[in-house]
């Protein structure tokens, strides 16, 4: 079968993953929950949809993706500020520092890009050089976002926090859905546009195994907390509830000017 063909078919894939998930999400009365994840999913569902009669590389096609992704990276901050509200629901002080720190890191990366994509603008040879500025900001963009959602899954395995399933599959699942999107960004900015068209196919698909995934483990029942079992009643448990209390009291002080 021609490569050709596949884009549009891997786009098919993506689009009915997108679709699924969000199905799930409605089906099980958790769109109100996450509101911010469904507006994310949603409006990759209608890029994806949008451009699927385009022909693939075509000036439209390019234009419509070049426009329409800033706003995705826009949904994605979102997500994260809600991301942090969810997680830090009883820490409510290393949740606002959190969401001020990853509105802060947002705002300097974009200066950042822009300070480093004027001059590889001027520089870049061979085609389609403004594509590959745009990747640069992109993946600066994302992986701002994605250090942000490590930190989560840094705090979430040192501090062991008692959240819902679904709270840990969307805490997880989207960081995985983020590092593939950084992955594609890194590689074909070091080898170039001769490799987007299959790196791109497979970090796709890939992004489409983990939205399923999340159809399939997203459930109402997945809003109860986990209850802590008998290990997590131990001295060290308490030590490090102690120590995150510590850290929220720290915060929230230092938050209110003293």
């Amino acid at each position: 079968m021609p490569l050709g063909d596949w884009p549009h078919r891997v786009l098919i894939f993506l689009a009915l993953c997108h679709l699924l998930l969000l199905w799930r999400l409605w089906s099980q009365g958790l769109m109100g929950a996450y509101p911010r994840l469904v507006g994310f999913i949603a409006a990759e569902a209608i890029q994806n949809i949008v451009l699927l009669p385009m022909r693939f590389h075509s000036t439209l096609y390019g234009g419509v993706y070049l426009v329409s992704t800033p706003i995705l990276w826009l949904l994605a901050y979102f997500v994260v500020l809600e991301l942090y509200r969810l997680i830090f629901e009883d820490y409510p002080g290393i949740a606002s520092v959190g969401r001020k720190a990853v509105t802060w890191c947002m705002g300097l990366a974009i200066i950042a890009c822009f300070i480093y994509a004027i001059p590889d603008l001027r520089t870049t040879s061979g085609p389609f050089p403004i594509l590959r500025v745009y990747y640069i900001l992109e993946r600066s963009m994302v992986l701002a976002l994605l250090l942000f959602l490590v930190l989560v899954q840094i705090f979430l395995i040192r501090y062991r926090l008692r959240l819902s399933a679904n709270r840990m599959i969307y805490a997880t699942g989207y960081a995985l859905y983020f590092g593939i999107t950084v992955a594609q960004d890194v590689v074909f900015t070091s080898l170039g546009i001769k490799v987007v068209d299959a790196v791109g196919l497979w970090t796709t698909v890939a992004g489409g195994i983990v939205l399923l995934a999340g159809a399939v483990f997203l459930s109402k029942k997945g809003e109860v907390r986990v209850q802590l079992e008998a290990v997590d009643s131990s001295m060290e448990r308490v030590r490090l509830q102690q120590q995150l209390s510590d850290i929220n009291r720290l915060l929230s002080r230092a938050a209110r000017g003293g």
